[in-house]
């Protein structure tokens, strides 16, 4: 059982991750509960934007680069600033800030069927890294978030890791499909494909040796998260978030304590979808 876990927990197939950081994952699973947002991964960054000013947060502006003092926009100028902090994942951090390390990546891709009935009546996630199928794990997502899907259909997600990921889609959905099925017990002959999201970029590798505390601030004014300069994982993304909006305060001059329960960062892709 352990060898699929940690497969999963690390979105890493060849197990190549430093072992401390293989047992900071454990720690937390072991410590902690797995869960989705209920509504959908959506449903965190529109908590935060909520809780914000109106106006303070824009979309549909493409930054191009950024210092500590602007950031270039690709169609709506320049925008100036008292400090920039880049909340992205590791390529595109990279992009805004040259120079910055670009670690190598483990890609994800994730499935999405929909069904009429459940296969499996529990929210529960089911490791399958057991080299019979490209899937690592999947769950009933509707059985653990019901609001997911309308009255009547269910929603079974399953992810698939390594070199399986990068598959045609319609070679990867036969492959899926004959896994699952065994998986679950169930034909899935008639399930209906809604969604493949396949990410290149999806998790940072953390191959020995790992700095998981790798420096948010990189100029006086120039700030970096996100799960490339902790560990690749959500939690990662969260505590170099923390740490980044310490670091602002800082030298803003706040009291110290002023961001002891600053909660940003970078909700990246690299999680793993988990059940409650």
């Amino acid at each position: 059982m352990l060898r699929p876990l940690l497969v999963s927990l690390l979105s890493d197939p060849d197990l190549t991750t430093s072992s401390r950081c293989a047992d900071l994952a454990l720690r937390g699973y072991a410590r902690g509960r797995l869960c989705l947002p209920a509504g959908g991964a959506s449903t965190v960054p529109e908590l935060l934007a909520a809780a914000l000013p109106p106006g303070t947060v824009r979309t549909g502006v493409r930054a191009v680069s950024a210092s500590t003092t602007a950031v270039a926009t690709a169609e709506h100028g320049e925008i100036g600033c008292r400090a920039v902090l880049v909340a992205t994942g590791a390529h595109d951090a990279a992009e805004l800030l040259p120079g910055l390390r670009v670690p190598a990546f483990h890609p994800v891709t994730v499935m999405h069927h929909t069904a009429d009935r459940p296969p499996l009546r529990e929210p529960a996630l089911i490791l399958a890294a057991g080299g019979r199928g490209p899937v690592a794990h999947t769950m009933v997502a509707s059985e653990v978030d019901p609001s997911r899907t309308p009255p009547g259909r269910v929603l079974i997600t399953s992810t698939v890791l390594g070199a399986s990921a990068a598959l045609p889609a319609a070679e990867l959905d036969r492959a899926v499909r004959a896994q699952l099925a065994a998986v679950y017990g169930t034909s899935t002959a008639g399930w209906e494909l809604l969604a493949t999201h396949h990410d290149p970029y999806a998790v940072p590798a953390m191959p020995a040796p790992h700095d998981p505390r790798r420096p948010v601030r990189l100029l006086s004014g120039l700030y970096v998260c996100g799960d490339h300069r902790d560990s690749s994982t959500v939690q990662g993304a969260l505590a170099s978030g923390r740490r980044a909006a310490r670091a602002v305060l800082s030298d803003f001059g706040a009291p110290p304590d002023a961001g002891s329960d600053t909660n940003a960062g970078n909700a990246g892709t690299g999680s793993v979808p988990a059940a409650a």
